[in-house]
């Protein structure tokens, strides 16, 4: 009997697509899920609401990296792919295979390592300011809590972080998508750990700052742990005799990855105004408690989206390998099996979710933390729409192209204004009707018409 149970579950984890990489990338969204309930038991028994409210408008404001960031990790591992597949790893990290590729491959690190260096020292000093004048405005509330030092110090923790970006880029981009999902997994689970324990001695706001750090120690341990030679290959192409070589390495930045990088880095920038605006709009408009409350329901429904998008993002190289060698019958083979199973997993997600708030509202007072039932329904379902967006989105991308900028630039105009309007005369409800909105009416029908011309059109080329 038990071995037929057995079978019955590897069954279903085939069917759905299961492997390491998938396998690593839903478990870092479950424990999102499981930590959020941890976090909120914690946070209700050891912050105030006011503080709740602080604590998620600091998550919105930090997002504001991907103003720094500019959807270059995406770029990164889309050109790393290409390169990848001639190339395989060695002992510790070492570049293995054609040499053309290995060059290509070198020096599109090391000039990614030497942008993420400066922009992590420009965010520094604009981040830091911007978060003290625009949190300053609850002073008018006479909060009893210390939230400037925290904030200085949540976003040095994000700029640490932000330098490890072009190595995890690499990293996927070469196929181990499971390294990164189980890197990720672990700094998660690091990183709320270290939080939890900041809270429960009275730490507050310094529990943004322990998530963050968390994080960078985990992914700077396994990089000098599992990947030495790739941080020698690196010291070696921008401090020391491999300058030269790693900066005629055969990628050439502006002709090359500019051309796709502007493109992505308005699309990235618009992700802000589409998902990221509701806290700072609700914080300013209705104050922290209510953001407090569409934070923590917004953190809940971004943990399912990450986790439905974790088998897209999965297969991700593959479809770049697949670009490269032109292989457009197994590229669209693997991307409908992995696209109907990203579909299935946020739908029964996001009903589950939805009955889960319902529920605790209904018998528990910490349901008061969440935004009601019926408005975590439009938000919910929001949620299930974006997977097939980004699933198109991840198809074409992996050809080295940004044809979503318009459809991006449109939604984040509409989606910020409608953010910005409702928001303020109808709070959680008028945001989570007007996400729902836009991303039915105008997000999903553009994308759906894009990828249908841009398929037909590159692959008769």
């Amino acid at each position: 009997m038990e071995s037929v149970v057995n079978d019955a579950i590897v069954k279903a984890l085939r069917l759905l697509g299961f492997n390491r990489a998938i396998g690593f990338g839903v478990l870092t969204r479950a424990w999102s899920l499981i930590a959020g309930p941890v976090t909120i038991l914690v946070i209700a028994t050891r912050m105030t609401r006011e503080q709740q409210g602080f604590y998620y408008t600091f998550s919105s404001l930090l997002a504001l990296q991907m103003f720094f960031e500019l959807g270059l990790m995406s770029v990164i591992a889309q050109f790393a792919s290409h390169e990848f597949a001639y190339l395989d790893w060695g002992e510790l990290g070492k570049v293995e295979g054609d040499p053309v590729c290995r060059g290509r491959f070198i020096a599109l690190l090391c000039k990614s390592v030497k942008w993420f260096g400066v922009v992590s020292v420009l965010m520094v000093f604009f981040l830091i300011p911007l978060g003290l004048i625009f949190l300053h405005q609850e002073q008018k509330n006479l909060v009893d809590f210390a939230w400037r030092l925290p904030w200085v110090l949540a976003v040095i923790g994000t700029a640490a972080n932000l330098l490890v970006v072009p190595f995890l880029a690499v990293i996927m981009g070469s196929g181990d998508v499971a390294t990164v999902n189980q890197r990720e997994m672990l700094g998660a689970i690091v990183g709320s750990c270290c939080s939890w324990l900041v809270i429960c001695l009275h730490g507050g706001l310094y529990a943004a700052f322990a998530v963050n750090c968390g994080n960078a120690i985990v992914a700077w341990s396994y990089l000098f742990r599992r990947k030495p030679e790739l941080l020698r290959l690196v010291w070696w192409g921008v401090f020391g005799a491999g300058r030269q070589l790693a900066k005629a390495g055969g990628i050439g930045w502006w002709r090359e990855i500019w051309p796709m990088q502007w493109k992505i880095a308005l699309s990235w920038v618009s992700g802000y105004f589409i998902f990221q605006l509701f806290n700072p709009v609700l914080f300013h408009y209705h104050g922290s408690i209510v953001a407090g409350q569409m934070g923590i329901t917004l953190s809940a429904a971004n943990a399912l989206l990450g986790a439905s998008f974790a088998w897209l993002n999965a297969k991700s190289p593959e479809f770049g390998k697949c670009v490269a060698t032109k292989d457009w019958a197994r590229l669209d083979e693997i991307f409908s099996r992995v696209f109907l199973q990203s579909i299935v997993i946020v739908v029964v997600g996001a009903l589950a979710g939805w009955g889960v708030i319902y529920f605790i509202q209904s018998n528990y007072l910490i349901g008061l933390r969440f935004i009601p039932a019926s408005h975590a329904a439009f938000l919910l379902a929001a949620v299930s729409v974006q997977i097939p967006i980004f699933g198109f989105a991840t198809y074409l991308r992996a050809h080295k192209k940004e044809p979503f900028l318009l459809i991006s630039l449109v939604s984040a105009l509409t989606q910020g204004f409608i953010t910005w309007y409702a928001g303020k005369h109808y709070s959680t409800y008028g945001v989570c009707i007007g996400y729902f909105a836009v991303t039915v009416a105008v997000s999903l029908p553009a994308s759906y018409i894009v990828w249908k011309k841009c398929k037909y059109k590159w692959h008769s080329s």
